[in-house]
């Protein structure tokens, strides 16, 4: 009971951390921050070239289909903004870098630091 008590205390702050970030990165690139799609579903980023997913490091492996849906919604180029988080311990760069070019993926990834 105490670890999911700790995980639900915990999970709004990195919640809204992912979102401070991705909001402040958006506006660095000129991007509309939460682009709502014709699908409902909500870019975190769209820029006049890309259509960005923002995720925590350890959460690549869900940005990658999130990218390529936003990217066929919206037209634009699929994209990822990777949150290199401080206590990352794992090399998530490498495993999501792998799986772009082990299949030839149309994403681009942006790297910002937690």
């Amino acid at each position: 009971m105490k670890k999911l008590l700790a995980f639900l205390l915990l999970s709004p702050i990195a919640y809204s951390a992912e979102k401070d970030i991705n909001k402040l990165w958006c506006a660095s690139m000129n991007g509309d921050y939460e682009f709502r799609t014709k699908d409902g579903t909500y870019v975190d980023c769209l820029t006049d070239k890309f259509a960005i997913e923002a995720e925590y490091d350890f959460k690549w492996k869900e940005s990658i289909g999130q990218s390529l849906h936003y990217a066929e919604t919206t037209n634009k180029k699929a994209a990822i903004l990777f949150i290199k988080r401080n206590e990352s311990k794992k090399d998530y760069l490498s495993e999501l870098d792998r799986a772009i070019k082990k299949f030839n993926l149309p994403i681009q990834v942006f790297i910002t630091e937690e």
